[in-house]
């Protein structure tokens, strides 16, 4: 058993910065996508008042771009804008909240991995990417059609 106050402390110190790892395709031609990384890591809020954790991410992903295409067939014609070389870069949103009881009578660290585990899951992660828009040549907004393929978390690195 531990008291409210030093499961906020726990947290707070020991899930700050968890590492993760996202693979995502990106639409280059009709039907042929490529995949990329991007690194996050996550961190947990706890509101004691609310009786809250909350999952906040950040990521970085490696550059990504496409040239301009055209695609021509018979009843589709298709184009896609050209994406200059540029990162997907995410700060500190915040993805998903979990309810902690008091008191806290269980163990508190498989809590927070089971609440990490599926706060930190593609289903979770696709409408951030969904509303990600990439900047065009001419700085318009380009949908690149972002498809959250895999996701995995460093748990070797976190201490606890």
């Amino acid at each position: 058993m531990v008291d409210e106050f030093e499961f906020f402390r726990k947290v707070q110190t020991y899930y700050q910065h968890v590492p993760f790892n996202v693979q995502f395709t990106y639409c280059v031609l009709h039907k042929t996508h490529k995949t990329a990384q991007a690194l996050g890591r996550f961190c947990c809020r706890v509101d004691p008042h609310q009786q809250i954790v909350e999952y906040n991410i950040s990521l970085e992903s490696d550059y990504i771009s496409r040239p301009f295409s055209e695609k021509v067939s018979f009843l589709f014609p298709s184009q896609y804008a050209e994406i200059p070389s540029q990162r997907i870069v995410i700060d500190q949103v915040p993805l998903y909240q979990l309810s902690y009881p008091v008191p806290i009578l269980y163990d508190w660290k498989a809590f927070i991995i089971e609440g990490a585990n599926e706060a930190i899951s593609p289903h979770r992660l696709q409408p951030i990417f969904d509303k990600y828009k990439l900047t065009g040549k001419d700085g318009e907004p380009v949908d690149a059609m972002l498809k959250v393929a895999r996701v995995t978390v460093d748990w070797y690195n976190v201490q606890g």
